[in-house]
Formats: C-alpha cells, sequence, structure tokens
C-alpha cells in the first residue's frame, strides 16, 4: 500500500493510478518526496508530431478547394477532358487525419511518464480554445496544442502565448487574417478603388487575448485597449499556399496599422519590424499581475477545488510576478501549498478526465468505440467547446441528469469489454484508490453479480469520479 499522499498526487495532480506511477511512488513515504517526483516532471514535454502538422492542414484544405472547383468545371462541361476528383473523399480523409492527431495527443496521457504535463496540456488547450466549426479549423485545431502549447510547458507563459496567438489556428478562428489598420496602406488602396469592398479593423482576436487568454474578463482594461492590441497585431497572418508561402504565421505590413499604440498605459513606438510592436505588448501582458492572479486561479480551479483558496491563488500569483511567468515555478508552488493535500476529494472529473483515469486504472490502451467518439458521447468532444472560453471546469457542468446516464452508459459498456480480463476488482480498487476508497463502495463491489457489475460499481463510485 502506498503513502495516503501518493493517492492524492496521482488522482489529483495526474489521471488517476497508472502502473507505472504505482511503481514509481513505492518507498516514497514523505509528502515532499512526493512533491518532488511531481515537479520533476515539469520537464520539457514531447509529443509525436509527425501525424499531421498545421502545413499538412492547409495543404490539404488547398486541395480540396482545388478538386471542388475542378469537379464544377466537370459537371459544367460534359466534354471536358478534365480528370474527376471526388472531393468527398479527400475531405473524409484530411478530417482523419486530423482526428488521428487529436486522439493519438489525448491517448498519449493514459501511458506518458510525464502525466503532470499531460494535465497541463489539456488545461492550456482548453484555456485557448479552438473550436472545429467549419473545415479549415477541423483540420487545424489539434495541431494548435502540438506545436504551439506543448513545447512551452516548461517555459514561461509569454513563450506559449506568443506562439499560440501567432499558430495558424487562433488567427484563423478569430479571424485576425482579415484584419487590417484604419490607416494601412491596404485600406488606402481599398478606399482609391470604390469597387472593392474595404476590410478594416477586427477586434476579434485582440479581444479574446485580454479577456479570456491573460488579464480575466474582470480586469481593469477598456475598450479602448482592445482597439490598441488589435492595432498593434494587424498584419499577423496566415501564409498563402496560392502564393507559394508556407503555411504558417506571416507578417504582412501592408495590412499593418502604422504609428504608436498605447495599452494599458504605456506607450508601444511603431517598429522597424512591424510585428515587433505586437509581440512587445504580449510580453508585457503575459506578466501583468492581472494575468497573473487571473491564470493562478484558473489553475488552482483545474487541479484543486471549484473554489480555490484565495490564499492559495495569491501564492501562485507572486511566483508568477517573480519569476515573469515561468510556468514549471507557479505549478511548483500549487504542488508545494498545503491545501493542495486535504484528503478530501474536491473535484468531480470531467469527461476527458474521467475516461483517462479509467484507461489508466485498467490498463486499457484502444477504446471501443474510439476515444474521439466516446468523448463526443459523453459531451466533451474534441475542440468541440463551440466558444474561445473553453469547456466549464466545474461541477455544475458534467452533474446534469443526461451527463450522468451517459457515463453511466458507457462504463457499462466499457466493463463488459474489459472486465473478464482482470483477475480482481477488489484488488483493483484498493490499487486505485487506496485510503481514498470508502467501506460503502467496497461493500458495494462486493455485493456484485459479476465482474463486470463490480467494475462498473467501482468507476462510478464517488470516489473515483472525483479526484
Amino acid at each position: 500500500m502506498l503513502n495516503d499522499y501518493a493517492y492524492i498526487a496521482m488522482n489529483r495532480f495526474l489521471y488517476g493510478t497508472d502502473a507505472f506511477s504505482y511503481k514509481a511512488l513505492q518507498g516514497k513515504r514523505s509528502i515532499y518526496e512526493i512533491q518532488q517526483w511531481l515537479i520533476e516532471q515539469l520537464q520539457e514535454y514531447r509529443l509525436d508530431s509527425q501525424l499531421w502538422s498545421s502545413q499538412e492542414a492547409i495543404n490539404g484544405y488547398y486541395q480540396f478547394k482545388q478538386a471542388q472547383t475542378q469537379e464544377t468545371k466537370s459537371s459544367a462541361n460534359k466534354s471536358s477532358m478534365l480528370p474527376k476528383m471526388n472531393s468527398g473523399n479527400l475531405r473524409k480523409k484530411l478530417v482523419n487525419q486530423s482526428i488521428k492527431l487529436a486522439e493519438h495527443t489525448a491517448l498519449a496521457n493514459i501511458n506518458h511518464k510525464q502525466a503532470l504535463q499531460s494535465r497541463l496540456l489539456d488545461f492550456f488547450s482548453n484555456h485557448f480554445s479552438v473550436s472545429r466549426q467549419n473545415l479549415p479549423m477541423t483540420l487545424l485545431s489539434p495541431t494548435l496544442e502540438v506545436e504551439a502549447i506543448a513545447p512551452n510547458l516548461h517555459l514561461n507563459f509569454a513563450n506559449m502565448l506568443k506562439a499560440v496567438i501567432q499558430h495558424p489556428s487562433m488567427l484563423l478562428y478569430l479571424n485576425n487574417e482579415q484584419s487590417s489598420g484604419p490607416n494601412s496602406k491596404a485600406v488606402q488602396r481599398q478606399k482609391n478603388n470604390k469597387k472593392k469592398k474595404i476590410r478594416g479593423l477586427n477586434e476579434n482576436l485582440a479581444r479574446e487575448i485580454l479577456e479570456l487568454h491573460t488579464l480575466g474578463v474582470d480586469a481593469p482594461y477598456t475598450q479602448q485597449d482592445v482597439i490598441e492590441l488589435a492595432k498593434g497585431i494587424t498584419g499577423w497572418s496566415v501564409g498563402s499556399v496560392k502564393r507559394n508561402e508556407p503555411a504558417a504565421f506571416k507578417f504582412r505590413p501592408f495590412t499593418h496599422e502604422p504609428g504608436a499604440r498605447m495599452l494599458l498605459g504605456k506607450t508601444y513606438p511603431q517598429a522597424e519590424n512591424g510585428q515587433q510592436q505586437g509581440l512587445s505588448m504580449l510580453n508585457d501582458i503575459a506578466i501583468h499581475p492581472a494575468t497573473a492572479q487571473h491564470i493562478s486561479y484558473k489553475l488552482a480551479k483545474h487541479f484543486i477545488a471549484d473554489s480555490p483558496g484565495k490564499g492559495m491563488v495569491d501564492s501562485m500569483a507572486r511566483t508568477w510576478l517573480k519569476t515573469n511567468g515561468h510556468i514549471p515555478s507557479v505549478i511548483e508552488t500549487l504542488i508545494k501549498h498545503k491545501e493542495s493535500w486535504s484528503l478530501t476529494l474536491q473535484k468531480f472529473k470531467t469527461p476527458r478526465e474521467f475516461v483517462i483515469s479509467t484507461c489508466r486504472a485498467c490498463g486499457v490502451t484502444k477504446l471501443r468505440p474510439d476515444l474521439y467518439r466516446t468523448l463526443v458521447i459523453l459531451g466533451q468532444g474534441m475542440f468541440e467547446a463551440g466558444s474561445p472560453a473553453g469547456y466549464e471546469d466545474d461541477q455544475n457542468a458534467w452533474l446534469g441528469a443526461s451527463a450522468l446516464n451517459s457515463r453511466i452508459e458507457w462504463t457499462s459498456h466499457f466493463s463488459n469489454a474489459v472486465a473478464n480480463n482482470k483477475k480482481d476488482i477488489l484488488e483493483l480498487a484498493n490499487r486505485t484508490l487506496g485510503p481514498l476508497l470508502s467501506d460503502d463502495t467496497l461493500q458495494t463491489i462486493r455485493r456484485a453479480e459479476s465482474k463486470q457489475q463490480a467494475l462498473t460499481m467501482l468507476l462510478m463510485s464517488p470516489e473515483f469520479q472525483r479526484r
């Protein structure tokens, strides 16, 4: 049997107990040793990025549009010698590739040796939420966490913020490629061409940066600050396949708003390299006290409790300011805070957390239905939050009758598929939850009529449903 705090570490900071973590925590008797084991995971986090990239996503979408055009021409001209193309099959192939990457990244959480970093990846992926609202975003969304979030988990928040905001998925999701400064050369030319529709300033991305990604909705910024940031990041766009440009971040000086900007009382002069103005603004926002408080609160809420203690959040925010937003240092402060080690399970698992912790506990790496469809069934589909705010991170979002019924049905199906391979569900229960397991749950498992029913009772128990 492991130390009580070992079970808290696995269930609160990871995705529950798995064979690797269980073995690694053997012999760690003090809370200090357990905390250090967690902290050691806050290193560079590597994922397989070869499955699908933003470059392939944008190239694929361009090929799809070409196929559609070719089909239209062939249909209009029956005698056309143009080769027939099936855009429907191409679309299906592209979508399957993007789903494969999304599922692969999520499945890595089941047995990754840096499970704490896996949890942080999920947190920041939801924090910088992008949704599959159309085909381009369906293809691009999974690449954001692999290309922009995961590589920066061990660095300062400013590194991650800049990488995310300059990633094609975020730029296209919030329409920044359509944003032109009111006094930019592009708009001036449009004004001289009366037949051409003027495309002006788009505030979408700037507003979400301030409201969701950094300062928070209640922070002391104004609409003018939103406008100034929006102007600062004009010209931030995505390379065009038609122009033989790499399908990545592309700064277009022609659409950038000239002149100095003032954001939150600080002046940012016009930069010789136009994109530097926006980068400087993001650097400062990333270490603003409001950002430190906002994201520290969200992290504490995600890991510890729906209503985290003010002392914990303030301690994390102080570390944020002291280290210029060094993410591992902030998480280390969270790990070492006494409120993080309450033996009372306070967080209700989201569907994603529940499914992954179930797989870890039972040693399952492949699901039927697959993980992608499972999360859709349970109401937390990958990149389907439908809002830049992401999915809610409190129990009220997941405790509804319909959500619980879906969870029960899925658990029953899962138990029927795997329980025959388990020697002893009681042994599994003790190994998974240890001292967190209640006498009532043990009694319920003992009274179960079959191994399948016993496993269902374990997985749907209050102790397993919470962390």
